[in-house]
């Protein structure tokens, strides 16, 4: 983008130049000069903002991929957590039935 800068602004100094050697210039080659070099301004200051967007663009994609990378740690986690309940819900029904089990016996004796 800078490359495209530098371009723009040496030929607007090249267009100054010859402006300056030429005899005279007609009002109406004047006029084109000047928009040419206002065009020229207006172009580099719009890569400009052009340029800091495309910064915010690629800070904001980054914040991004940081908040989904922490989102799937948190989803494994929370799979891991949900394994866990599920193994601790079997243990405490094993245990359940291990109880009624004893408390039959108990009964029967």
């Amino acid at each position: 983008m800078r490359k495209w800068q530098f371009y723009l602004a040496g030929a607007s100094l090249g267009m100054l130049v010859l402006s300056g050697c030429a005899a005279q210039l007609s009002q109406t080659d004047r006029d084109l000069l000047n928009q040419a070099l206002e065009s020229g301004q207006m172009a580099t200051q719009q890569a400009a903002k052009a340029q800091t967007a495309a910064g915010m663009a690629s800070d904001a994609a980054a914040r991004a991929e940081d908040a989904a990378v922490r989102a799937e740690a948190a989803a494994a986690a929370a799979d891991k957590s949900a394994g866990m309940a599920a193994q601790s819900a079997d243990a405490a029904a094993a245990s359940a039935a291990k109880a009624a089990k004893a408390l039959e016996m108990g009964q029967m004796k």
